[in-house]
């Protein structure tokens, strides 16, 4: 993400947070490529969740310290593992390895501030699994992306985006913009425009082929503005009556990366219904564009143009 507040001697930085599993080793490396790519340090940063002191008992104060080294010593391992995996993988990646202490979505929220993109690995273990990622969606500074799989895609695959109108999803769009630009590829825009049968028995009769023109035309015209600020992209669209998720999921399966807005037309500063499941059932990468980033982009974007000027 560029910006016209930065210093060109501050190092831009991809964070990973790591946390030992398969699917983080995965996000580590397919992060690290994108830091290569884009000439950016990689820090992968394990939180170890330690919040207090232990006091007034000698001997429980010396068994939550050792606890303590235990945890520290378990995430220094996963950190300097991932890295020798990366270093393993390319060779010329720039990587810090670094343990931190406190709350994960605190910590990791903190260091969006001066990063450029955070990643972690696909959630499991259900709702539990997914709520670093939904707490952090409405917390990080910088577009957040979630690996399930280091994808297969083609050179020529597309860089999809969901959008549905809202402010979020618009950021969404400028950011997929630019991801597309940058890979050398298409923008494949969708717009699946109905979370709920409108066809169902019973219901009223309606007229779908003029229906969904009309959902079409102001999405077309809010691409079409965006569109004139990157002619070096082509844009291909796809409007669908299925579920977002599942058409997304669906596009994902042959696409380089997947980008939505974090709170969807809910609003919310959390991470949506339709990004809660995609970002565990999606077989590409997943970028979710959050009201905070959202507001730093447009930021920098306030900013490059009055710079012309």
């Amino acid at each position: 993400m560029s910006g016209s507040d930065r210093s060109p001697d501050v190092v831009r930085t991809v964070v990973v947070g790591i946390d030992g599993s398969p699917h983080c080793a995965d996000a580590a490396v397919w992060a690290a490529r994108e830091a290569d790519r884009r000439g950016h340090r990689l820090r992968l940063i394990e939180v170890v969740e330690w919040q207090g002191e232990v006091a007034g008992h000698p001997a429980a104060a010396r068994a939550a310290a050792q606890v303590r080294a235990e945890l520290r010593d378990i995430a220094r391992r996963h950190v300097d593992s991932a890295a020798a995996l990366v270093e393993g993988r390319i060779a010329t990646a720039d990587v810090s390895a670094e343990v931190c202490e406190g709350v994960p979505a605190d910590v990791l929220g903190d260091v969006s501030e001066v990063a450029e993109m955070v990643v972690l690995g696909r959630p499991v273990g259900g709702l539990e699994g997914t709520l670093l990622g939904m707490a952090l969606a409405g917390r990080s500074a910088c577009p957040l992306v979630f690996v399930s799989r280091i994808p297969q895609a083609a050179a020529d695959a597309p860089v999809v985006v969901g959008i549905d109108g809202s402010p979020d999803s618009d950021a969404a769009l400028e950011t997929a913009f630019g991801e597309a630009r940058d890979r050398g590829t298409y923008l494949r825009v969708l717009h699946a425009w109905s979370d709920v049968p409108l066809d169902t028995a019973g219901g009223p009769a309606i007229e779908f082929g003029a229906f969904s023109a009309d959902v079409r035309e102001p999405v077309y015209e809010r691409v079409a503005r965006l569109a004139s600020r990157h002619p070096d992209v082509e844009v291909r669209h796809s409007s669908t009556r299925d579920h977002p998720e599942r058409a997304l999921r669906e596009l994902s399966s042959d696409a380089h990366l997947v980008v939505i807005g974090a709170g969807g037309r809910s609003g919310g500063l959390e991470l949506g219904r339709v990004g809660r499941r995609l970002i565990t059932t999606a077989r590409c990468p997943v970028m979710v564009v959050g009201p905070r980033a959202r507001a730093r982009m447009t930021s920098a974007l306030a900013g490059d143009r009055s710079s012309v000027h």
